[in-house]
């Protein structure tokens, strides 16, 4: 490779990583990109509606939850979707937890295959690896879905305790109040916010740095 490529090649490089460090700076407003969920559920297990938040001692439970379930054996992402702006550019799912799960599912599928649960206002959607089951379904068309402020998490929390279960992995669900959110919520879901902005950035710094590459490896 000459000098001039190998040159080029690092600039491309460090402007990826550049990108990566400008969306710290501009976390907030990118909260409003196509899918905001698969954003978190690339490198956290759940996300939560930002017009919307459970109390800490909900969101403590799920978290809980989704951590009882993984050591069993049984991992799973979870999405709760209170309001439509939660799905960004795809409000056209709105209402449509199946379908949600399914799409919210194969857009994960370049980190996560795994079981994906949905929670709407509509009912619960899931999906594996993109693919609905009509036996989860079935499982979890009595799960109660209240409108208190909790009432999404409570239902994600009943409704991991079925899957998991049915699955031959069952779990003990801590009961309301067990599990402490501390005031820590709010810093780790900021935590958890920036580390997926500057994976998708590397990513797509990597996929343009590639096709460069590629353009400009070949004869003239």
């Amino acid at each position: 490779m000459s000098w001039a490529r190998k040159s080029r090649a690092r600039r491309l490089a460090s402007l990826a990583l550049l990108a990566a460090v400008g969306a710290l700076v501009l976390a907030v407003p990118a909260l409003g990109d196509a899918d905001p969920a698969s954003d978190v559920l690339y490198t956290s297990t759940v996300f939560y509606s930002y017009d919307q938040l459970p109390s800490n001692a909900a969101q403590a439970r799920l978290n809980e939850t989704v951590k009882r379930a993984t050591k069993a054996g049984f991992p799973i992402r979870v999405a709760l979707i209170a309001k439509a702006p939660d799905l960004g550019g795809v409000t056209a799912l709105w209402g449509k937890p199946h379908q949600y799960a399914r799409f919210l599912g194969l857009e994960l599928g370049f980190v996560y295959k795994g079981s994906l649960l949905v929670v709407m206002p509509a009912g619960l959607g899931y999906s594996t690896n993109g693919k609905s089951s009509p036996a989860a379904d079935a499982k979890l068309r009595s799960v109660r879905l209240g409108k208190e402020n909790d009432s999404q998490a409570d239902a994600a929390v009943e409704a991991i305790a079925r899957l998991a279960a049915d699955a031959g992995h069952p779990i003990d669900v801590p009961s309301k109040g067990a599990a402490s959110g501390g005031n820590g919520s709010w810093r780790d879901r900021l935590i958890i916010l920036l580390g997926a902005l500057v994976l998708a950035q590397l990513v797509a710094g990597g996929y343009l740095l590639r096709r460069r590459w590629a353009r400009s490896a070949k004869p003239s």
